[in-house]
C-alpha cells in the first residue's frame, strides 16, 4: 500500500500472495518528482533506490546491518539533534559495484546519507538511509517514525470495519472484503470531512452505523410537522382562553 501520511489516505493498494516480495510491486508504482517515500526493509533494492533518486524524489528507509559502505565524511550535529538522540550523521557510498549474484549496483559511486539514532528501549540503534541532504537529522528520523502510520491504518480497518474475520476463504472473497473495507474508509473520510463535525472519524462512524437505516425526514415532512405543531399550539391556547 502507498499511504499518504499527512492526509491519512491510501493512494494505492495491491494484494498479492505471501510469497511475492513487496519490492516487486513497489517497482511498478509511478514515481512522483519531489515526493518523499518512507519504507521499511521489505523494499531493500539499491537499484530501485537509485531510480527514486534519479527521478528527483527522496526516500527514507533503513540500512541492513551487513550493508557494505564506505564513510566519505561526517556531518556536524546540532545540540538539538544530540538531545533528540542522534548519534551520527554521515555521508557514505556503497563499496561494491557488483554485490554478488551477477547483479550490478547502479547506486555505486553516488553519495548517500546515513543517520544513526539511539533507541534506549531496543538492543540496537536505528540506522537510517536517505538521499535527502537538506532536512536535519532529526527531521529524517521523524519521517521514518511516520512509517508507523500505515500500520495504524491497517489496525483501524481491522477494528472498525470488521475484517478480522473473512466471510469467504477463496482468493476473490478475501480481495473483495479487503477492498470493500478500503472503499468504505475513503467514503467515510469524505463524508466526515464534509460534515464539519469535531468528532473523531471513529465516533462519527459509530453514529453512522447506528443511524444508517433510519429514514431521514424530507424537507416537506419537516415543514408539515412544524405546521402541525403550530396548529396544535394555537388550538391549545384557544382552549385555555375559554
Amino acid at each position: 500500500m502507498l499511504y499518504e501520511a499527512n492526509s491519512t489516505l491510501p493512494m494505492h493498494a495491491s494484494i498479492t500472495p505471501a510469497n511475492i516480495n513487496d519490492i516487486n510491486v513497489g517497482r511498478t508504482l509511478p514515481i512522483e518528482t519531489g515526493a518523499t517515500y518512507v519504507f521499511d526493509k521489505g523494499y531493500y533494492d539499491y537499484n530501485w533506490w537509485f531510480k527514486l533518486d534519479q527521478a528527483e524524489s527522496y526516500f527514507v528507509t533503513r540500512f541492513k546491518h551487513n550493508a557494505g559502505l564506505n564513510q566519505l565524511k561526517t556531518r556536524s550535529l546540532t545540540q538539538k539533534d544530540e538531545d533528540y538522540g542522534i548519534l551520527n550523521d554521515e555521508v557514505v557510498a556503497f563499496k561494491n559495484r557488483r554485490p554478488g549474484g551477477g547483479r550490478i549496483n547502479h547506486y555505486h559511486g553516488t553519495a548517500l546519507r546515513r543517520v544513526t539514532v539511539s533507541r534506549p528501549d531496543k538492543t540496537t540503534d536505528l540506522v537510517i538511509a536517505t538521499n535527502d541532504f537538506q532536512r536535519s537529522a532529526q527531521e529524517v528520523s521523524e519521517l521514518y517514525k511516520k512509517r508507523w502510520g500505515i500500520e495504524l491504518f491497517f489496525k483501524w480497518l481491522k477494528q472498525n470495519l470488521k475484517i478480522k474475520r473473512f466471510l469467504g476463504r477463496s482468493e476473490n472473497a478475501v480481495r473483495l472484503q479487503i477492498f470493500t473495507a478500503i472503499i468504505t474508509y475513503l467514503l467515510a473520510y469524505l463524508a466526515h470531512r464534509r460534515s464539519s463535525t469535531h468528532q473523531s472519524l471513529t465516533l462519527w462512524l459509530v453514529e453512522l452505523r447506528e443511524g444508517l437505516f433510519l429514514r431521514k425526514d424530507t424537507a416537506y415532512a419537516t415543514e408539515k410537522r412544524r405546521r402541525q405543531e403550530v396548529q396544535e399550539l394555537a388550538r391549545t391556547q384557544g382552549a385555555l382562553l375559554l
